[in-house]
């Protein structure tokens, strides 16, 4: 990851708004880039710490399954599609969540997370199992959990798959549509056309889920202005509760990097995220954050919300990260040797309970910076001074005070907010908060190794 901004001066950042810059989706801090060895009695110790805590958790499972990996994607994915391969994992899923049962018994769970990866791989009947032995080992109970949310690749679904899926639990689906386009489909390596997606998100709705969620990208290979309006609109038309609008991030060991394809200029994306923000303003959504919208009494994005809100996410499976109030760890990673990272996983659960390879130690300035620099599109001051004995100002009001002199945010008695202006540039603006530990890391991370 390219960090931008070093000091956060006004100079500085009048220099890359004149640029103007675009920089990558800070989804969470520290970045994964700045992830290494931990003690593993250490991060033992500060999961046990983390989760003696009170308040509600929140789950997150990944599937690394996919039937094909996407030119753009960097994520942790596997090439598979067998169920007896889905089963055994499920089984060692399960394995690896009773290890957290001793931390979590009882605790109130706000939101179940099945991500990938492609998780609606997965039959209707295995997932409902899966949810059937979490409540057992957790002690509650799916249909009292607000967000159980999965994840959903266009061909993987129909309508009665879906309705399968609504009666084991999920009441959320995520649909990865990414474009409405389909030379952009054919170019991301989807085996589809672009009709499918808009089926399955038709189907979603009529299968009567409570919050359906669609995702696009911008700044995709052979995008053009018109089609990403076009892409935009037909999205709208459909009127789920809920889209995401990301800029692509581009990265070494994809589809993308091994063609050589370079991202459109940052003018060009940011032209597109206004589109996407004018025309969804326009039908009724109100914006969450710099990527996502939402309209009606069950739109969001609960879990995200909950995390950014500094709240504990257990990660669980091959390839998933836990992020808690006093570490981040994950259950390994690699673009270059995939298969190696999910039999080292199976081994891992097998031998100690739980698949953690590495994180980052948290300490009270980097839970500062990680507070304010997700919270920053709408940070209520008062619980930041309740949750972190301090207001936001101290620690901060020099580049508080330079990102407020550029109207790029407001600041009152009550919050600290970007402004229209501010959300345009928010992944560039919150790095102006990166700790010079997390920035010494990234600076010595290397794509090669990764």
């Amino acid at each position: 990851m390219r960090t931008l901004l070093t000091s956060g001066t006004r100079a500085e950042l009048e220099r890359l708004l004149a640029e103007p810059a675009v920089a990558d989706y800070v989804y969470m801090y520290p970045p994964r880039q700045a992830y290494g060895p931990v003690d593993r009695e250490e991060l033992d110790a500060a999961i046990e710490r983390s989760l003696a805590r009170s308040g509600p958790v929140d789950l997150y499972l990944h599937f690394p399954f996919c039937r094909q990996i996407c030119s753009f994607c960097n994520l942790y994915a596997v090439v598979a599609t067998g169920h007896e391969g889905f089963e055994r994992y499920v089984d060692a899923l399960v394995q690896e969540a009773a290890t957290y049962a001793p931390l979590l018994r009882g605790k109130q769970v706000d939101t179940v997370y099945l991500g990938g990866g492609t998780p609606s791989q997965v039959p209707p009947a295995l997932i409902g199992s899966l949810l059937g032995e979490l409540e057992r080992l957790y002690g509650f109970d799916r249909h009292d959990v607000p967000e159980v949310a999965l994840e959903v690749a266009p061909d993987t679904v129909t309508l009665e798959r879906l309705g399968a899926y609504r009666a084991v639990g999920i009441n959320r689906v995520n649909l990865g549509v990414q474009t409405g386009d389909d030379l952009e489909m054919r170019l991301i390596g989807r085996r589809h056309d672009a009709e499918l997606p808009r089926a399955a998100a038709t189907a979603a709705l009529e299968a009567g889920f409570d919050n359906v969620c669609i995702d696009l990208i911008y700044g995709l290979e052979g995008q053009t202005d018109r089609s990403w309006r076009d892409s935009v609109d037909r999205v709208i038309e459909l009127g789920p509760p809920t889209v995401c609008a990301y800029a692509l991030t581009l990265r070494p060991r994809t589809g993308y990097a091994a063609r050589g394809y370079a991202a459109v200029d940052p003018r060009t994306q940011i032209k597109r995220y206004d589109y996407a923000h004018e025309a969804l303003l326009a039908a009724g959504y109100a914006q969450e954050t710099h990527v996502r919208w939402a309209r009606g009494p069950h739109g969001g994005y609960r879990q995200k919300a909950n995390h950014w809100a500094l709240s504990n996410v257990v990660g669980l499976g091959a390839g998933a990260r836990g992020y808690l109030w006093e570490c981040d760890y994950r259950n390994g990673y690699s673009a270059r040797h995939r298969m190696p990272v999910l039999t080292d996983w199976f081994r891992r659960v097998a031998a100690h309970g739980h698949g953690r390879t590495d994180g980052f130690l948290m300490d009270h300035d980097e839970r500062l910076r990680k507070a304010t620099i997700l919270g920053l599109h709408r940070l209520d001051r008062r619980r930041f001074a309740s949750l972190l004995g301090c207001d936001v100002t101290e620690p901060f009001g020099a580049v508080l005070n330079a990102l407020a002199d550029l109207r790029l945010i407001e600041i009152d008695a009550d919050s600290v907010t970007l402004t229209e202006e501010g959300m345009r540039h928010r992944d560039v603006l919150v790095q102006a908060f990166f700790s010079h530990r997390v920035r010494d890391r990234l600076s010595a991370f290397d794509y090669d190794d990764d």
